[in-house]
């Protein structure tokens, strides 16, 4: 787990390429669409937005059985004119 850090402050600089710089010390990779730096730097200050990452640990399986998927029908072949 990643210790509390302090509020996460994102900020975008334009030039060649667009890069999102954080307060914390992060950067992201140069993009040249703005959008995608953007997205980048909303997702990283959404990540740490209670000051820890959100975790990507797995979550254990459950105990109940899985139903098994619906029966689709096959298709009738078409003959083709």
């Amino acid at each position: 787990m990643v210790p509390p850090t302090p509020g996460h402050e994102v900020r975008i600089e334009d030039g060649r390429f667009t890069t999102a710089v954080c307060s914390c010390g992060w950067q992201s990779a140069g993009r040249r669409n703005r959008a995608t730096a953007r997205a980048e730097a909303r997702d990283h200050a959404l990540l740490y937005a209670d000051g820890t990452a959100l975790s990507a640990e797995p979550v254990a399986p459950s105990s109940e059985p899985v139903a098994p998927p619906p029966q689709v029908p096959a298709l009738p072949d078409r003959a083709d004119a």
